[in-house]
């Protein structure tokens, strides 16, 4: 079994060693110049691991003896599914892992906006020093509106129970026990945008999702309050948002992800002085890199064995999957 590793992901030498035990390992650790390198890469490969870079419909055409991809990662949204299914290609991803580092970032986030750690820094190092510039916000009794209450969305929670906070909630599964149970409070979607004072994005990219949070739900929110995404870019309509954060009825935003990425150069949030950029790594720490790759790992050995798990089409499996 020929196995593409097609852009680059956490590897160690022990997870080499054992991805080599499952056949003939090919591996790419820099990101293609062009979907036709991509599809170079990947031509005679069976199993394709990928990142961050997607794959299109014309990538499976291009891979005449592919039977599986194994996303490096719990989004999927890059692959085509669809054509996957079509060309009897499995396709797996890792549901479950970062949830701890996603939900540690929305804070480092709303930390650093409600004290102003990033102007401060910067003019500090331009040589200003003045205190009087920087009179900031606490979390320490501000409500926040979390949608979404998977693994993630739970794990804020709770971290936000430390700060004090009230905690409001919108999800697809609210309920009395549930919401005792969390410690909090389920709402509906325009009371937790009128009563936040932060609003964090926790749901998976879906028709239903994308762009769920556009103009009429910013002008909803409360003046001044926050908006952090760590989710996927398209959750939210990237232009209203920029209008919101320029008419400074925003106070600020943390956006980790972008309707495009990379974010174009040209974007107008980057001339923005309220808004803080990261280049989609809340999920990055030692820890979360090592589950990821273990579980894409076991996704390809189990595949392998003719078992396969955490499948993203199941439905390739009844229509003569390649295994």
């Amino acid at each position: 079994m020929k196995i593409v590793i097609a852009d680059p992901i956490f590897l160690t030498e022990a997870y080499r060693r054992q991805l080599g035990r499952l056949g003939e390992v090919e591996i790419f650790d820099t990101y293609p110049a062009s979907d036709a390198e991509f599809r170079n890469r990947i031509r005679d490969a069976e199993v394709v691991v990928v990142g961050r870079y997607g794959m299109h419909a014309d990538a499976f055409d291009a891979a005449p003896r592919l039977r599986m991809v194994a996303v490096w990662q719990t989004g999927y949204d890059h692959v085509d599914l669809e054509a996957a299914t079509n060309a009897g290609v499995v396709v797996s991803n890792v549901p479950a892992y970062a949830f701890d580092a996603v939900a540690e970032f929305v804070f480092a986030f709303a930390l650093a906006l409600l004290r102003r750690v990033h102007a401060a820094d910067a003019r500090l190092r331009g040589g200003r020093f003045d205190w009087r510039e920087y009179c900031g916000r606490q979390l320490m009794g501000m409500t926040i509106g979390v949608i979404g209450t998977g693994d993630i969305g739970r794990r804020v929670v709770q971290i936000a129970h430390g700060f004090g906070m009230r905690i409001l909630s919108t999800t697809a599964h609210p309920g009395p026990e549930r919401a005792e149970r969390l410690g909090l409070e389920f709402v509906d979607l325009p009371t937790l945008l009128a009563e936040s004072d932060i609003l964090t994005l926790h749901v998976p990219l879906t028709a239903t999702t994308e762009r769920m949070i556009g103009a009429r739900e910013l002008a909803m929110m409360k003046p001044g309050s926050i908006l952090i995404n760590t989710a996927r870019g398209r959750v939210i309509d990237e232009g209203a948002l920029v209008e919101a954060l320029r008419t400074r009825h925003l106070g600020g935003a943390g956006l980790d992800v972008f309707e495009h990425e990379p974010l174009p150069p040209e974007s107008p949030l980057r001339q923005l002085d309220n808004v803080l950029l990261t280049p989609h790594i809340a999920f990055l720490t030692e820890e979360s890199m090592d589950e990821c790759t273990f579980t894409t790992i076991r996704n390809i050995e189990q595949f392998a064995a003719g078992h396969p798990e955490n499948v993203v089409n199941p439905e390739v499996l009844g229509r003569g999957a390649r295994m």
